[in-house]
């Protein structure tokens, strides 16, 4: 008696679209550790895929997957085409044993990279009109920000930027290749397609670029600050524009809001632990008008929980903490090894102007510093200032720290009263400390001077001060 073939084998014996495709115009490829390798070959004319072609090699589930996956995609609309997950593909297949289930995924990591390689080289086609862009970074925030549009009955469209190639598996910072995985996976299971958009061009010319040269020039730079301005608040929603979608939705805790005059207001989340509404203060009118904070009412417990209630696999993903781009958290190496730069080491010298040491290199100091200055001293001895210029690193008491005034740069208001001149406000001078009364008085274009009623420390060059009125974001610059 002859035994029936599986379903899932005729794919395998007997494929379909055979590759390579002539007249594709992108290719996608994924590799395991296995030794399977998959490629997609599409041709994808405005918003539909018109062709599309396999190659694969390794086991006989990769094969056939991926032959399935060509079968799929070919005259479906990219967007629905983006929406095919390995789940959908075991499906089609009906029989394939689910310890081999895992072999599709390298089929949709191909698939989704050839959309992403069309998307960069030649621009897709979204009619984004009725869409919501989900800004989705892998992590449970974004996640849950997304589903609550779902939830709400809005047509999310997941995007998740590659920005980098510096990530590090198992590491606590965002944009490793595992995120991508994660906010794929999670629109997969909410519901609603998901792209990637390469962005490492603009982030290497203006984060990456940007860090390094602040810290070559004395400065402490925030990178998460700098990554909203230029990145989310400038090419993102550019992006989302060109989609046609009406607003770009983050999973930031912040609460934005219109207010009567057609005005846009940034206000403080309601849980304050994890308010990050300091990340928001270069955000114009122009860029609120476009941006969602669903997340704004919410706290990190109860993000979590609707996570677990909703079985997404981050609900439990450990927030990221440390700078993206340098995972080991040695920026000084990450500069040096970026720039070519070679740190000259140089004298340390206190308040009395007595040379007290010697440093290894100015690179690898911050205004505040306390451990690694290598100096015997009955009295802690902190980093006050790097001068650049004598490559002398001056130190102190933690007294020597606190100061009452300084001036910030690309100085940008947000509330139009408070920028027609002087005003009181509570200035943040880092993220997340404490709020000090001062006097902002405007002295040039985007130039303004801080006068602290009470002193305080450490105030370090190329952080950003952050000016509030009670819960109300007015603004902010980058301290000089």
């Amino acid at each position: 008696m002859k035994t029936r073939q599986a379903h899932w084998l005729k794919y395998f014996s007997e494929p379909g679209l055979i590759g390579p495709l002539e007249t594709a115009n992108t290719v996608g490829s994924a590799g395991g550790g296995c030794g399977d390798h998959v490629r997609i070959y599409l041709r994808i004319n405005g918003d539909t895929i018109e062709e599309a072609a396999f190659l694969a090699s390794g086991c006989p589930a990769a094969i056939a997957g991926a032959s399935a996956c060509a079968q799929l995609v070919a005259g479906k609309d990219f967007l629905k085409a983006a929406q095919i997950t390995g789940a959908v593909l075991a499906r089609h297949l009906q029989d394939l044993p689910e310890k081999r289930s895992s072999c599709l995924d390298l089929t949709i990591a191909a698939l989704a990279n050839a959309i992403e390689n069309y998307e960069r080289d030649q621009g897709l086609f979204v009619d984004g009109s009725e869409l919501t862009i989900a800004a989705m970074s892998g992590g449970v925030d974004s996640a849950i920000a997304a589903a609550l549009l779902h939830q709400q009955g809005e047509q999310p469209l997941g995007i998740t930027l590659r920005l980098h190639d510096f990530a590090e598996s198992g590491a606590r910072a965002c944009c490793a290749p595992e995120d991508i995985a994660d906010a794929r996976a999670i629109a997969a299971k909410i519901g609603f397609p998901h792209l990637v958009i390469d962005m490492r061009d603009e982030f290497s010319a203006e984060v990456i670029d940007h860090f390094c040269k602040s810290y070559l020039s004395g400065q402490t730079p925030n990178p998460c600050v700098e990554c909203n301005r230029r990145i989310r608040f400038d090419h993102f929603l550019k992006k989302a524009r060109d989609f046609g979608a009406s607003h770009l939705a983050t999973g930031h805790y912040v609460g934005i809001r219109e207010k009567p005059n057609g005005n846009f207001e940034v206000v403080r989340a309601r849980d304050l632990g994890k308010d990050q509404s300091y990340m928001f203060w270069a955000a114009t009118q122009e860029v609120l008008k476009s941006f969602r904070a669903p997340l704004g009412e919410m706290t990190k417990k109860e993000v979590r929980e609707l996570a677990r209630e909703l079985s997404l696999d981050v609900a439990e993903k450990p927030d990221s903490q440390d700078v993206c781009f340098v995972p080991d958290g040695d920026y000084a190496r990450f500069v040096t090894e970026s720039t070519g730069h070679r740190p000259t080491p140089g004298s340390i010298i206190n308040i009395d102007g007595e040379k007290i040491g010697d440093h290894k290199g100015l690179i690898h100091y911050t205004v505040g510093q306390r451990r690694g200055l290598e100096i015997s001293s009955p009295d802690p001895l902190y980093v006050l200032n790097l001068d650049m210029r004598e490559n002398v690193l001056r130190v102190g008491g933690k007294s020597d720290l606190y100061r009452k005034n300084f001036l910030v740069s690309d100085l940008n208001i947000i509330d139009v009263k408070a920028g027609q001149g002087s005003f009181n406000a509570e200035v943040m001078i880092r993220y997340n400390s404490p709020l000090v009364k001062a006097r902002v008085e405007p002295i040039a274009a985007e130039r303004a001077n801080i006068e602290l009623e009470e002193s305080f420390g450490p105030i370090a060059p190329g952080q950003s001060a952050v000016f509030y009125s009670e819960n109300v974001l007015l603004g902010g610059g980058i301290i000089e």
